[in-house]
């Protein structure tokens, strides 16, 4: 009989529920039937109404006021400041008991900062031997709501977020670095020429011109209406994939859209194939959230950044372009430039470029995630 693996996430953007599915997909294709993996959002599932809409906020408010989503970040980064959140997180516990009283997981995953805690105090309380683990979902600044020292392991996706993690007093023996964990349709010969010409025409795409994909995350925030009708506008010859996410407005906006040699732009809400869209692309124009920046990364793509989320995501932009995987262009020429230079026939930048993606890439991060929850689920429960 299966056992029951709990993944806690929370909808506040895409990744913590893209890497959660990443390593759920890997547990069902490499151990068939070894485990029941239910990945859950307590906070728009079961917790009470108000901490709900709280969290239902973190897309309108980095749409609209990012400033604000950073002042807040930088606040509350502080292990001081984490025990006086607890106060009001303890509301979402309840949830949780629930759903580990129901389940009797061999393990509980919690892919959301807000939900380590909840998960050891809900162990503690209903007196199970369950392991509770921490997959890190942000890259570079690791805000200390992710350091619970209580957990059993704490999965980080690159050097400087072990280094977060270890200023906030989890023991080294709890960490380790793996990375981000990405689905395997982003890595599945994504390099591959062939591969990417083919993926173009299944999407309508002309195969032999340079594609350029944007996008901004699943709330599509970023003024991305404006940064695509800037591209459309350029005269670059250069086929144009937008991606709106949850962004109805973008949508609607550029729904109809055509560049100035009269192409129809190719416009898109939200996408559950998003993987199909980065193989078929060369260059991917997006704000630094991590999941889109691991993604973009195993899919082979060089990433040019039009801006980041004050806080999380500044540390992102950073390790791309010290790196040389990406660029950081948040003006309106910049952009426009960056784009000429990339689409280039023979770019010795766009060269350059994927040279330094091959060496950032981690497509083994989600089997490696898999391997330690399952790792620890077997010896511990």
């Amino acid at each position: 009989m299966p056992r029951s693996l709990l993944f806690l996430i929370a909808d506040t953007g895409g990744g913590h529920r893209a890497a959660a599915t990443a390593v759920s997909h890997y547990l069902g294709r490499a151990h068939p039937g070894e485990f029941d993996v239910e990945v859950v959002d307590p906070f728009a599932s079961a917790s009470p109404r108000l901490l709900g809409r709280t969290a239902g906020l973190y897309g309108p408010l980095i749409q609209r006021a990012p400033w604000l989503w950073g002042g807040m970040f930088h606040a509350t980064n502080s292990r001081a400041m984490v025990r006086a959140a607890e106060l009001v997180l303890r509301s979402v516990d309840p949830a949780i008991e629930r759903l580990m009283t129901r389940l009797e997981p061999a393990a509980v995953v919690s892919f959301h900062p807000l939900l380590n805690r909840a998960a050891v105090r809900a162990r503690r309380r209903l007196g199970m031997r369950v392991p509770v683990i921490t997959a890190v979902t942000d890259l570079v600044d690791v805000h200390a709501f992710w350091a619970s020292p209580d957990v059993d392991l704490v999965i980080v996706p690159s050097p400087g977020g072990l280094d977060r993690c270890r200023r906030n007093r989890v023991p080294a023996d709890r960490l380790v670095q793996v990375g981000l964990p990405v689905d395997a349709g982003f890595t599945d010969e994504a390099s591959d020429p062939e591969t990417r010409r083919a993926r173009r025409l299944q999407l309508g795409l002309d195969p032999d011109r340079f594609t350029v994909l944007v996008c901004s995350g699943a709330d599509g925030s970023g003024d991305i209406e404006r940064r695509a009708r800037l591209l459309a506008g350029s005269g670059l010859d250069v086929s144009l994939v937008v991606i709106c996410g949850r962004n109805r407005r973008a949508y609607n906006g550029l729904d109809g859209l055509r560049d100035r040699a009269g192409r129809l732009v190719s416009v898109h809400g939200f996408v559950t194939n998003m993987a199909e869209w980065m193989t078929a692309a060369d260059i991917v124009v997006t704000k630094a959230g991590p999941g889109t920046i691991a993604e973009a990364l195993c899919a082979g793509l060089p990433l040019l950044i039009t801006w980041y989320l004050p806080g999380q995501e500044r540390g992102n932009m950073e390790w791309l372009i010290d790196s040389g995987a990406g660029r950081y262009v948040p003006g309106d020429a910049e952009l426009v430039d960056e784009v000429a230079e990339l689409a280039a026939p023979g770019s010795p930048a766009l060269l350059s470029m994927r040279e330094a993606v091959s060496h950032l890439a981690r497509p083994e991060a989600a089997a490696e995630v898999a391997e330690l929850v399952r790792t620890v689920a077997l010896k511990l429960s």
